[in-house]
């Protein structure tokens, strides 16, 4: 039986669901896999060791996000590769990936050893955290060629219609990750530090479960690290549609660091709260996630195959899929917003603060789906650009003054009024890309690959 899957052909909602499904799956447990760190210092560790960790996970974040979107340009070009059965040009892409990747990892890790105290202090980590926060970020820095290796491993296979694989291998990062967490963490109170070496340690099973994958795989072509050669026109390519997406990817986690920044400089409790949250989100965010990312896919090997027609009508059905997840989240967070913070603290400061930050913040459920599924159609059409641009500019034009402008000039702000922020920028990036979306409808030049 082969490994890939041609999502050009068959039901087209059946197609759609039994290929985004494994992306929740997947991003569940990597959401599960972030939290545990969390959650585990939450119960083991008071709030200035869950302050560390919670920022120290945030700025790694920031950069798995640059590599995610390195990453999608590979499943673009896949995509389209194997939707118009080019399997020469598909080992190409993935030569070239390996290699750009691999150095990468390396520059990035340098970078951050390097500059980890400036970066701690561009966050206004707290004091009490300061020490904490170094040790976990060192630590991860340390593994951040498994994040690549990782992300390339299941970049390939969703390019090739294999969703289902990489959600395996984060299921056995995951759980190691939680049991290491435990282990390292409560019982020999290593702290931070002990988080981030099941990080690591968890990264690197996935790694390792990767290869072993692609290597015993049946594919219509064969993986041989031996023969890795670097083309420099596919690497253009790869960047080409990449860079914008990390630029993307970074700078808008960015102006979420920023908001943290402001939530650390009103005490450790918001600190924790914020850190909460953000882990929170990684899990009610993940169904509009996980759509864009298929729809990506999906739209990449449709349009290599000359069945745009079929992408769009995945676009419609993938808002339509993600928007039901978003009210249910929305109506929750409204309701009983301390439920969704008592899940990784009983600090009572903390479940306050945070809960009015879900008061407000909550909206952006409502608007998410409608966003990432336009940026995922747009993604697998190699039409990067305006999609990163306009994301960029409502972060920092919008999300990351209007933040600052709600904590200075508002006595005694707190997370609640910090919590309006996101969805305002959001509002304004789903408008820009719905008007490009129309825009290229009536232009009827949707099927171009330029940007």
């Amino acid at each position: 039986m082969t490994t890939e899957k041609d999502l050009t052909k068959g039901n087209l909602v059946t197609t759609l669901l039994t290929f985004a499904l494994p992306y929740i799956g997947a991003n569940f447990l990597q959401a599960l896999y972030g939290a545990a760190d969390l959650i585990i210092v939450g119960k083991f560790c008071d709030s200035s060791v869950v302050s560390a960790v919670a920022t120290g996970s945030q700025l790694m974040q920031t950069l798995i996000f640059f590599i995610t979107g390195l990453t999608v340009s590979a499943t673009v070009l896949i995509g389209k590769a194997f939707g118009a059965k080019e399997y020469d040009r598909i080992i190409k892409i993935i030569n070239t990936m390996t290699i750009c990747f691999i150095l990468a990892a390396i520059v990035m890790s340098i970078i951050i050893i390097a500059f980890d105290k400036e970066l701690l202090m561009l966050l206004q980590t707290p004091i009490e955290a300061f020490a904490s926060a170094r040790e976990y970020i060192f630590v991860c820095a340390l593994g951040l060629v498994f994040i690549f290796a990782y992300n390339a491993i299941s970049a390939v296979l969703r390019g090739l219609g294999n969703s289902v694989m990489p959600m395996y291998f984060v299921a056995v990062s995951c759980f190691m990750n939680i049991f290491l967490d435990i282990y390292l963490v409560g019982r020999l109170n290593m702290g931070a530090q002990g988080a981030a070496v099941a990080t690591v340690i968890s990264q690197a099973a996935s790694v390792i479960a990767g290869i072993v994958y692609l290597k015993r795989g049946s594919f219509v072509f064969k993986f041989k690290l031996k023969n890795i050669k670097f083309d420099m026109e596919t690497a253009k390519e790869l960047f080409k549609i990449g860079l914008p997406l990390s630029l993307q990817d970074t700078l808008i986690p960015l102006s979420f660091l920023f908001l943290f920044s402001l939530a650390n400089s009103m005490g450790v409790a918001a600190s924790a709260a914020y850190g909460s949250v953000v882990r929170l989100n990684a899990f009610l965010m993940l169904p509009a996630g996980s759509f864009s990312m298929a729809l990506t896919a999906l739209t990449a090997q449709n349009i290599g195959a000359g069945k745009m027609y079929r992408a769009i009508k995945a676009l419609k059905l993938s808002v339509i899929f993600a928007f039901s997840f978003g009210v249910i989240f929305f109506f929750w967070q409204q309701i009983a917003p301390r439920s969704a913070i008592a899940i990784f603290t009983t600090d009572e400061q903390v479940l306050i603060e945070g809960s009015g930050y879900l008061k407000t913040f909550s909206y952006d459920y409502l608007i998410v789906p409608f966003l990432f599924c336009f940026n995922g159609f747009f993604f697998g059409c190699g039409r990067t650009i305006f999609a990163a641009a306009t994301s960029i500019f409502a972060a920092f034009a919008i999300r990351v003054p209007l933040g600052f402008l709600l904590c200075t000039y508002i006595p005694s702000a707190t997370l609640f009024h910090l919590g309006i922020a996101p969805p305002c920028a959001s509002i304004v990036t789903s408008l820009c890309a719905l008007s490009y979306l129309i825009y290229l409808s009536k232009k009827n030049i949707l099927v171009s690959q330029t940007n």
